[in-house]
């Protein structure tokens, strides 16, 4: 399983209704994309206490790296990027996943990077989160957690809507 996120930056003025609202008539058109587990559709808003920046940075869960290129390859993607411009795309190896159920019953998410120091014993890392993944060309590890309210000194991110491929 693969784990990808993009983030975009808005301004400090943009109307985020407009994202929630793009989020509400497009969301669902993902769920049962082919190798999705699912796609939470995340939303930071400059105006709460927990973030400094407007936001839209989905998180996916990808079956396979096929998957995944047939998403990035999509009309969608395309038009994503054509509105918004190209992102970087991190992407990390599944360690852990939770649920979707869980993921879906989340009204926030919660995330946490943490470098990997060199010569570490990898058996060993501490996987404190139900979403854990590594990026082994930065050595970065990823915890996600889906939680009822944002949690201090992480990166927060309302959850504006979950496709999945089980759509029920």
């Amino acid at each position: 399983m693969i784990v990808m996120q993009y983030r975009f930056t808005l301004p400090a003025d943009y109307d985020m209704t407009i994202i929630e609202r793009r989020i509400a008539e497009h969301g669902a058109k993902l769920n049962g994309f082919p190798g999705l587990l699912f796609k939470a559709f995340l939303v930071a808003r400059r105006d709460a206490a927990f973030s400094e920046e407007n936001r839209y940075a989905p998180l996916y869960v990808w079956e396979s790296a096929a998957a995944m290129t047939q998403f990035l390859q999509s009309p969608g993607f395309r038009r994503l990027t054509q509105d918004f411009g190209w992102p970087q795309i991190d992407t990390w190896l599944a360690l852990r996943l939770p649920a979707v159920a869980e993921v879906k019953s989340a009204a926030w998410l919660s995330i946490a990077r943490e470098t990997i120091p060199a010569h570490s014993d990898l058996s060993a890392l501490q996987l404190h989160a139900p979403l854990c993944g590594w990026d082994v060309s930065r050595w970065q590890l990823l915890q996600v957690d889906f939680v009822g309210a944002p949690q201090e000194g992480k990166e927060n991110y309302r959850v504006a809507y979950v496709a999945s491929e089980d759509m029920g």
